[in-house]
């Protein structure tokens, strides 16, 4: 765990091979070392100890069999924190990426622009192409009904002041 210094999230299964619950230990120093890093524990259990447990190490609890709703929800989580945004926007982005059925890479590429960050950057950091930027950037914007990125991030912002405005009157 400590070679790499850029982990998006941990996914970990509690019981990790005979041991029944090394997946806590694990976590526990992930969260020594990493503790801003969004975490999730899963298990078949749904015991409150370990349910406890994983509260206190500031993870989510997904109790198998989990489905694509309570993975998208970590993964939403996890886009969010890498591209650095906040926890008021990372519920917006959750809200607009079910609200427009984002795929996760079109959810991600939402993030990185919210978050202010360029094409460029994204694809050092993602490792993909122009042409793979384009492709979902499309998709992004017809579902969000926009016609280029900088009008969907100030929609996306907009709505989000907006939201800010109701909560405090």
């Amino acid at each position: 765990m400590g070679a790499h210094d850029d982990w998006s999230g941990f996914l970990i299964d509690v019981g990790l091979g005979q041991w029944n619950r090394a997946g806590l230990d694990v976590l526990a120093a992930a969260r020594r070392v990493f503790p801003s890093v969004p975490a999730a524990l899963v298990t078949a259990s749904n015991e409150r100890d370990i349910i406890n447990r994983a509260a206190s190490l500031s993870a989510s609890f997904l109790c198998k069999p989990f489905g694509p709703t309570e993975i998208a929800a970590f993964l939403e989580r996890v886009t969010a924190a890498e591209a650095g945004i906040d926890e008021r926007l990372e519920g917006r982005l959750s809200a607009l990426a079910r609200r427009w059925d984002l795929a996760p890479k079109e959810t991600e590429i939402l993030a990185w622009l919210i978050a202010g960050r360029t094409r460029e950057n994204y694809l050092v950091r993602s490792g993909s192409t122009a042409l793979t930027w384009r492709v979902h950037v499309g998709r992004l914007l017809k579902k969000a009904g926009t016609a280029r990125t900088s009008d969907l991030v100030t929609a996306v912002l907009r709505d989000e002041a907006r939201a800010l405005a109701r909560r405090r009157t």
